[in-house]
């Protein structure tokens, strides 16, 4: 028995010791994460605030194509204080901040004297240049603090906003922000990015090495010309405003090359102010937005039957005087009764009737071959987050109702950069090219680390089909439905359409309408291929009264401003060395060539 008591005590020593050391061993890891880590974080803040005064900026910047800055990334101070700690007269301290933070003495004071808190806000977002002065306050009072931010910042407010997007903490958002995000990371932050992933075994999709000996960002160049960009938002808002249309769109492409010049939408917002934006404000729709397009698809068609030969400009279908009835019993009208018309003439007049005759000619098989060749019912690849691919069911799901409605570029949903970009294809004798927004990365040196080139994807039609397109094209303008889109000048191929809004709840189409207008000039010679679109815009029954003066004004803007500049204007007009299409490209992998700085 005694020695089972003396066992049992022993035990209860041993365990008694084993929590006393358990105890001492916690009480040292408490006080590493109390006392010791906040020394060494204290340590590492005033080595960073004792460094250079000149504290590096970590996002990249985003510019338009001349370098004119549209997103930047800045440093500001935010000022706190802990009224317990303090040992100034708060009065004092209230003085000596005032002229500092650029705040009253009476509402530091209030700040300043709640003993009952602590930490107070002072100041939110001040200027990175009063730092030396708000250094030598902190050094006299005690409980003054600071922090530094970085801040996203966007000197042109609304321009562009779509296009340049947003990003959050989580690595979510729109626009370039977003598409480029690894890119405009620092050089630390791509590495940590590496780390983190390859720690959780995920793919690594980073696209840069990170190896930078700085820790800038790069820079992101795009294709915008900011006063195209600001032509295009001003006259869209205008035209959005006089016809009481809630949305809308332009687009303006430099024909040979497809690099966009300006993408405005419209309801916008100022990406300062991001919080406040309207959501729909927030979407691009030039590639978001998918609509039925109308008359102006009928040059998908005819573009078709001249390169099949099935038909000439000449060859006449006869247009059934407006009224044409279906095998199903469906009627299609025009809006004014025709009988004999000319292919030609059938683009001018804009006829339903006639372009129904066009596709029966051509075969529904090789018109969904056309009309997929010319890139609808995919994406374009454009280094754009969220494009909408459209959709193809009804030429897919070829039937009696898919001949009365594709034809006229209805029961198909196609987004304006679809739209424009295949117009380009009449404008550059035939060919499809890949549109694209980013023209360069370059480091915070200026060094050129990535460049972009046109790429062409495919042969859609002739070249001589193109022509004889475009000579159509201008007669629509000279003297059919697009008269109101003639710039004083120029030759415009353009072509009007008015589609009608098929309604979500399955009642068919009721009144509500989109209306475009799409053309290239000079039409001899295209320097610049050009789509507006106007959602449910109300006062007028026809495109060629709303959207045709709408691309009159932008046209003859840009063009004006083409001429007048020396830089730009004679771009233009070089026809580019095309790099060939690789299967499957994202639109990150359109970077083909490296190169070395200017």
């Amino acid at each position: 028995m005694k020695n089972n008591s003396h066992l049992s005590i022993r035990r209860l020593v041993f365990v008694l010791i084993i929590l006393q050391v358990g105890f001492l061993l916690l009480v040292g890891k408490l006080f590493k994460v109390q006392i010791s880590d906040n020394v060494s974080r204290e340590e590492t803040a005033d080595r960073t605030w004792l460094s250079p005064r000149t504290a590096a900026i970590k996002r990249g910047k985003i510019l338009d194509r001349h370098g004119n800055v549209l997103a930047l990334s800045r440093h500001s101070l935010s000022v706190y204080a802990d009224p317990t700690y303090m040992k100034t007269d708060p009065s004092e301290a209230a003085r000596r901040l005032a002229p500092v933070l650029e705040v009253s003495e009476s509402e530091l004071l209030t700040q300043l004297r709640r003993k009952d808190k602590r930490f107070v806000w002072l100041k939110k977002d001040m200027s990175y240049e009063r730092l030396d002065e708000l250094r030598a306050i902190e050094k006299d009072i005690r409980g003054i603090k600071h922090e530094v931010e970085q801040k996203r910042t966007y000197p042109k407010g609304k321009l562009a906003s779509q296009v340049i997007g947003h990003i959050n903490d989580q690595n979510m958002g729109e626009g370039i922000e977003y598409q480029y995000n690894n890119y405009l990371l620092s050089a630390r932050e791509r590495q940590a990015a590496r780390r983190a992933e390859a720690a959780r075994n995920e793919p690594v999709n980073l696209l840069t090495d990170g190896n930078s000996t700085d820790d800038y960002g790069y820079s992101v160049v795009l294709t915008l010309d900011e006063y195209i960009q600001y032509t295009a938002e001003k006259e869209l808002a205008a035209a959005c405003r006089k016809w009481n249309s809630p949305r809308g769109t332009v687009i303006v492409l430099a024909s040979k090359t497809a690099e966009i010049l300006a993408l405005a939408s419209y309801p916008t917002y100022d990406l300062n102010n991001y919080a406040r934006g309207n959501e729909e404000a927030k979407r691009n729709f030039g590639v978001w937005f998918a609509y039925e397009p109308g008359s102006i698809f009928k040059i998908i068609p005819s573009s078709a039957v001249l390169n099949e030969g099935v038909m000439t400009p000449d060859s006449t279908v006869f247009c059934e005087n407006g009224r044409y009835r279906l095998s199903n019993g469906r009627i299609i009208r025009d809006v004014s009764g025709k009988g004999w018309l000319t292919l030609e003439q059938v683009l001018h007049k804009s006829s339903n009737i006639g372009m129904i005759k066009v596709v029966k000619q051509l075969g529904h098989e090789d018109f969904r071959t056309y009309i997929e060749s010319y890139g609808f019912g995919k994406m374009t690849g454009i280094d754009l987050p969220y494009e909408h691919r459209g959709s193809l069911y009804a030429v897919r799901h070829w039937d009696i109702n898919s001949l009365g409605a594709v034809p006229f570029g209805q029961g198909i949903m196609v987004t304006p950069l679809q739209m424009v970009n295949a117009l380009n294809v009449i404008a550059n004798g035939g060919k499809l090219l890949r549109p694209y927004i980013t023209r360069e990365i370059r480091d915070s040196s200026g060094k050129l680390v990535e460049k972009k080139y046109p790429i062409e994807v495919r042969q859609v039609i002739r070249p001589i089909v193109a022509k004889q397109m475009t000579d159509i094209l201008v007669g629509v303008v000279e003297g059919g439905s697009g008269r109101r889109a003639r710039v004083e000048g120029y030759n415009v191929a353009g072509k009007t359409g008015t589609a009608q809004k098929a309604e979500k709840n399955g009642k068919g189409y009721l009144g509500k309408e989109i209306m475009s207008f799409m053309g290239f000039l000079p039409a001899e010679n295209p320097m610049v291929s050009i789509i507006v679109m106007l959602d449910e815009p109300k006062g007028a029954r026809f495109s060629g009264q709303i959207a045709g003066p709408l691309f009159q004004k932008v046209a003859a803007q840009t063009m004006q401003y083409l001429k007048q500049t020396e830089f730009f204007g004679p771009e233009l007009q070089k026809t580019p060395k095309y790099t060939s299409v690789v299967p499957k490209q994202t639109p990150t992998q359109h970077f083909t060539q490296k190169g070395e700085g200017m």
